[in-house]
């Protein structure tokens, strides 16, 4: 017990010396809807069509990571229904994380509403309509925005890849700016 509590001293005195404990987007319950951050653009070189069926096994030596998911807004009543099947993924691959992120939100969801998980430290513009589902998604350091909605617009104007960005449901995509549909 003593060397736990000597190891947690160490590390809260070397966050307050560096001040890195601030994690602005964690405690962002429900970003603005335009925020924009100047960088480059980099649209994801796939879609939620590519993702991979079946997540391979992990080593054993692997350290999966575990997501931790806040429902900041619920207005369908699937938010932990959602928040479980995030928690679910297991695996120490960011773009893995992403891609079965977003395909088990789908489906928790009920399938019907269009789905978009996004890197908060990257920039974008967020115009969706008739938002049903809004959550934080944590998964080692790096923070999510997690919406479920009807249909609308969203542009990444940061960097792409899986890893800072997936989407499912009904779409027409542009390079970064995706223009969702109602699938009714």
């Amino acid at each position: 017990m003593r060397r736990n509590t000597a190891l947690a001293s160490i590390a809260l005195t070397a966050l307050a010396v560096t001040g890195a404990a601030v994690a602005p987007a964690q405690a962002a319950p429900l970003p603005s809807a335009t925020t924009a951050t100047a960088a480059t653009a980099d649209a994801p070189t796939a879609t939620a069509a590519d993702t991979p069926g079946a997540q391979e096994a992990l080593p054993a030596a692997a350290a999966a990571k575990t997501p931790s998911v806040k429902i900041a807004m619920d207005q369908l009543g699937r938010g932990k229904a959602i928040a479980d099947a995030i928690r679910s993924v297991k695996t120490d691959n960011r773009g893995k994380f992403v891609q079965e992120a977003v395909n088990k939100a789908f489906d928790a969801a009920g399938g019907r509403h269009n789905v978009m998980l996004f890197n908060l430290s990257q920039g974008y513009q967020e115009r969706l309509h008739g938002k049903r589902v809004y959550a934080n998604v944590q998964w080692g350091n790096i923070y999510y925005g997690l919406w479920v909605s009807e249909s609308g617009e969203f542009t990444n104007t940061g960097d792409g890849g899986w890893i800072n960005w997936g989407f499912r449901g009904w779409f027409d995509r542009n390079g970064g700016h995706v223009t969702f549909h109602r699938s009714w």
